[in-house]
């Protein structure tokens, strides 16, 4: 069909009488009558929150931290730095709190040398060569003894440096020595010539009528034997820092050892409550090693310590009173724990207070006070419009909940009471 003039004169004229509906149909669509505009812009009804009333055992508690320690204690000292070293470094530390140690355990290395521990009472108090005698030296030969048999003659003897020798290798360290020009006399003729003799392997040098023999012997610094009073200990605390200087102002590390105990550093309320209580206070195990474990009794122990120290001035508070709670435990009649480490932190639980397990439950949030200054509580009916107020005593709060008995008007378990409402006036 041939487009002719006509024909788009007459598409055009459609197609604005098209739009022009449309145009007219969405202005119509979005006219509002006066009412329907005020109907609109209303304000919402009043918003009103709501809680069902549990029933069920509230308990109120008080929830205090213990730290697992033991009765003793014993403070290694930093080592002196090793000859020829200007400051001593902690090299390699290779326990961790709560290790065991016992004979033969390295405690530290300390600028590539190592301390390790044994039995016996009297610190080490000097080095000792092959050939010493004396007290300490007993001492080296009774905690040899455990680990190797090593008789007790008080001479740092043959076999005294062989046992040593195990030690060391054991722990995997090369022993110390020294060596030293040892005089001794020669009948023969001065030849003049000096080397080693024959079956010694030591260098022996003519000096007219006697010799200089330059002898290599065993030695064993204080610096690297640690004595302890009573082994096995456990690692307790260990202040030294991998790469750093140890320092003389604080042990490197501390030994635990004794009975096990808990200690509780107290707030005054928890104190409060502990002193009124006493044995009869019920406690109870949360988080930490003595979790589901009975707790037996505990002793209050107030102790002076050192105020806190002023920022600025550096001054040192006064003294003030602490009072800790100590519970002391028989680590051995304990079931199902392998290992307790000191430091650990322990959860304790003091039960205030239980209700009857059947026990209304509100938030606090439900409660308000009427100009009669009665506690009372606002009930929904189930269409939540109607609203009734039921007066009741609280007889035991915690953390946010109630136990309410009704004293005026009917509560029950499953009833919606009101916590927070919001109005036109208040927004």
């Amino acid at each position: 069909m041939r487009l002719t003039k006509s024909h788009v004169v007459s598409g055009v004229l459609a197609l604005a009488l098209l739009g022009a509906t449309a145009t007219a149909w969405y202005f119509a669509a979005q006219a509002r009558t006066p009412a329907q505009r005020a109907e609109e812009t209303a304000e919402p009804d009043d918003s009103v929150i709501t809680v069902r009333v549990d029933q069920e055992q509230l308990v109120d508690t008080l929830d205090f931290e213990a730290v697992l320690d033991r009765t003793g204690d014993f403070a290694v000292p930093a080592p002196s730095a090793p000859e020829g070293i200007e400051t001593a470094l902690a090299s390699k530390i290779p326990l961790d709190v709560g290790d065991d140690v016992e004979a033969g355990t390295v405690l530290l290395e300390v600028s590539g040398r190592p301390m390790i521990a044994l039995e016996g009472d009297v610190p080490a108090y000097r080095d000792l060569t092959e050939g010493d005698t004396g007290p300490d030296v007993e001492q080296l030969q009774l905690a040899l003894q455990q680990l190797y048999g090593t008789p007790k003659t008080g001479t740092f003897d043959s076999r005294t440096v062989s046992d040593l020798k195990k030690l060391y290798d054991h722990a995997g360290y090369d022993h110390a020595t020294t060596t030293e020009e040892v005089a001794t006399e020669d009948d023969e003729t001065d030849t003049g010539d000096t080397g080693d003799t024959e079956g010694t392997g030591e260098g022996e040098e003519n000096t007219g009528g006697a010799q200089t023999t330059t002898v290599e012997r065993v030695v064993l610094p204080a610096s690297e034997i640690v004595f302890l009073p009573d082994l096995p200990m456990q690692v307790s605390k260990i202040n030294a820092q991998q790469s750093a200087p140890v320092s003389a102002e604080e042990p490197v590390i501390v030994l635990a050892s004794g009975d096990w105990k808990l200690e509780a550093k107290l707030d005054e309320e928890t104190s409060s409550e502990l002193s009124k209580l006493g044995d009869e206070a019920e406690l109870e195990y949360g988080d930490g090693p003595m979790e589901g474990q009975a707790v037996g009794g505990f002793e209050l122990e107030v102790r002076e310590e050192a105020g806190e120290t002023d920022e600025w001035t550096g001054e040192e508070g006064e003294a003030v009173e602490v009072t800790y709670a100590v519970f002391a435990f028989d680590a051995e009649a304990l079931e199902g724990i392998e290992d307790l480490a000191p430091g650990e932190e322990q959860e304790v639980t003091l039960v205030r207070a239980r209700s009857a397990e059947d026990a209304l439950i509100v938030p606090l949030s439900a409660l308000w006070t009427d100009s009669e200054d009665r506690t009372m509580i606002t009930v929904l009916d189930e269409d939540g419009k109607e609203e009734r107020h039921v007066e009741v005593d609280v007889t035991l709060r915690h953390e946010g909940r109630g136990v309410v008995v009704p004293v005026e008007g009917e509560l029950a378990a499953g009833d919606e009471v009101v916590i927070a409402w919001r109005d036109r006036e208040n927004g």
